[in-house]
Formats: structure tokens, C-alpha cells, sequence
């Protein structure tokens, strides 16, 4: 139940209301709410109907009283995952409220060194880990916990499209570059590193030690496309391509039912999908993008229908002079 002051987790009520927002670092409540935001906003697209929307507005309402600028007496600090940045812009742009894509720019910015605390469960990487070591609008090199890094990579590209912000644009241009010329695999599977689910140095690629999460490339088609819609540039559609074809994919069986967390590229048979894992991030990530697919088949212009995915379908496309079907 949502809480009279907009609060919504199911975890902190009770006897853990106290603990609210005192381990952001690791609690994943910003991470949490951003994905409810971006639920609710999905269903209102979809259906029209406005109650989950509305839930989502007064939690939206609820951060922008309680995170900010100390000085204004609110939490300056942010989540150790990324995730509300996207949210928070898409609720921007579903109810026209711009207070959500102001707080959604807080977020981006106020992760630098010293905010938030470094997950405390790798404690050598450092603040690397949560892309907190140097501002975003710095940083040339992708590194930490992939996942983190390419939604947080989402949400300024977000931010990108909305503002005109050329020194963020070209942050993520930099970024893109470091990532598919040196840190992805041939598949388009992103993070190296087993232990911390993190990228690597510069070329570091094993095969059968790599992690290539599932959910770090579906971050990556989230990115590409994002950065697609940006430049109309037909390279990161080449990369949302391969991600989804040899990255997403393999994370999931022909069966439907078992799933690969981490994907190597080289096994010894030892490996195989599961039906389930503790940290059950995955599995309906996948079921996410999959349900979205559609909407990455083509991108519509001025009387102009741009596709980007090759495969057998019936494209009902709505134009400025009229509806079209594109038959593939």
C-alpha cells in the first residue's frame, strides 16, 4: 500500500520504516521505484487508464520533496543502481511535468565522488563500481558493474534528447566509443569480470571467465536505441542488432523456461540455464524487452518510416498523410 506521503516499497514498511534511504547504496529503493514509474507508465500508454500512472505521480512528487541540495534540507544522494534516472524522465514526458526531468538531471549529477557510498561489497573498485568516481560529464571510460553503467549511460542520453546538453552528448559519445571498440565481446556482450559483474581494462576479453550478463546487453539496446533515435545514425542500430540477436537472446532457452544469468563464450559443458535465480533480475528483463520489441523494428520521421530490424513482420505504421503497412 502507498504510504499518505507517496512512499511505495513493499520491503521498508513496518518494522523497517526506519531504515528508509539509510543504505541507499545497496537497498535499491530508488531502483525499485524507477521501475514501477516505468511500469506504470507503459500500462497508461498502453491502455489510457491513469490509476498506476497516478501512483507513480505521487511517488514522483514524494522524491522531488525529499531529494535535492542539502542546503534545501532534502537528501543529496542518489541510489547505488541506476535506474530512477530513466524512470523520472519518462514520467516527465507521460504527464508534461518538468520538475520529474529536473529531478531525473539531479540524480545524473549529483554521482560523483564521495555520492553515494561505493557498494560495499566490493570494496576495491571504489566508488568505480556505481560510475561515481568522476562526474558523467567527465568520464571517456566505462567502468564498474556494467549494468549500472549502461542505464546510467540510458538516462543521460535521456537527458541528452530532452535538453540539447552538447557537453553531455559528447560525454556519450566518448563512452559509446570506449565500449564497442574496447570492452565488448564479438557478441555484444559487455562486462568482463565474473566477481564484480564489471568491465574490464581496455581489451580485456576472456572467454570462458567472461560474465556478459543478460541484463548488461538488454542495457545496451536500451542504449543503442536511445542513441539511434539521437543521430538517426545507422551504427547503433548495427550494435542494438547484434546485442539483442547474440547478447539477449542466448540468455534465454528455446524452451522459454531456463535462463542464463552470466553468458561465456567458451564452457566445458559445465554450464547450463537455470529456472530461476536468487537475484531474479534477469529472466524478467528479458520478458520486458521482448514484450517491447516491436517498438524497435522502426522509427518514424517526416513521412518517413526508418527500420532497423530485419525479421518476418507487418509493420502498422501511423504517418502524418496517413496509415501505412510495411510487409517485411
Amino acid at each position: 500500500m502507498q504510504g499518505n506521503d507517496g512512499y511505495l516499497h513493499s520491503y521498508f514498511v513496518l518494522d523497517k520504516a526506519e531504515e528508509r534511504f539509510t543504505w541507499l547504496e545497496n537497498s535499491h529503493e530508488l531502483y525499485c521505484f524507477g521501475h514501477f514509474m516505468q511500469a506504470a507508465v507503459a500500462h497508461h500508454r498502453v491502455t489510457g487508464e491513469a490509476r498506476l500512472l497516478n501512483v507513480a505521480k505521487r511517488l514522483g512528487d514524494f522524491l522531488d520533496k525529499t531529494f535535492g541540495p542539502a542546503d534545501e534540507g532534502k537528501i543529496e544522494n542518489t541510489d547505488g543502481h541506476q535506474e530512477i534516472e530513466m524512470a523520472l524522465v519518462e514520467l516527465a514526458r507521460e504527464t508534461g511535468e518538468e520538475r520529474y526531468l529536473k529531478l531525473a538531471q539531479f540524480f545524473v549529477e549529483v554521482r560523483k565522488p564521495g555520492v553515494p557510498i561505493a557498494n560495499p561489497h566490493f570494496p576495491a573498485l571504489g566508488s568505480r563500481y556505481d560510475q561515481s568516481h568522476e562526474p558523467l560529464r567527465e568520464q571517456s571510460e566505462a567502468v564498474g558493474h556494467a549494468v549500472r553503467a549502461v542505464y546510467f549511460y540510458c538516462a543521460a542520453t535521456d537527458l541528452v534528447t530532452e535538453t540539447d546538453d552538447e557537453e553531455l552528448r559528447a560525454a556519450m559519445e566518448r563512452l559509446w566509443q570506449n565500449v564497442t571498440r574496447r570492452k565488448m565481446y564479438i557478441s555484444g556482450g559487455i562486462g568482463a569480470r565474473h566477481g564484480s559483474e564489471a568491465f574490464g581494462d581496455d581489451y580485456e576479453l576472456p572467454n570462458a571467465t567472461s560474465y556478459c550478463e543478460t541484463c548488461a546487453a538488454i542495457g545496451l539496446v536500451m542504449w543503442s536505441w536511445r542513441l539511434l533515435q539521437l543521430t538517426g545514425e545507422a551504427r547503433f542500430a548495427d550494435i542494438l542488432e547484434r546485442a539483442l540477436y547474440n547478447a539477449v537472446l542466448p540468455g534465454l532457452s528455446l524452451s522459454g523456461d531456463r535462463y542464463f544469468y552470466d553468458n561465456p563464450l567458451e564452457s566445458d559443458g559445465s554450464k547450463a540455464r537455470q529456472e530461476w535465480f536468487g537475484c531474479a533480475c534477469c529472466p524478467p528483463n528479458i520478458a520486458r524487452l521482448l514484450a517491447q520489441l516491436p517498438g524497435y523494428f522502426c522509427s518514424i520521421g517526416d513521412n518517413e518510416v526508418w527500420l532497423h530490424l530485419y525479421a518476418q513482420s507487418t509493420l502498422k505504421i501511423a504517418m502524418q498523410n496517413g496509415a501505412a503497412t510495411l510487409d517485411v
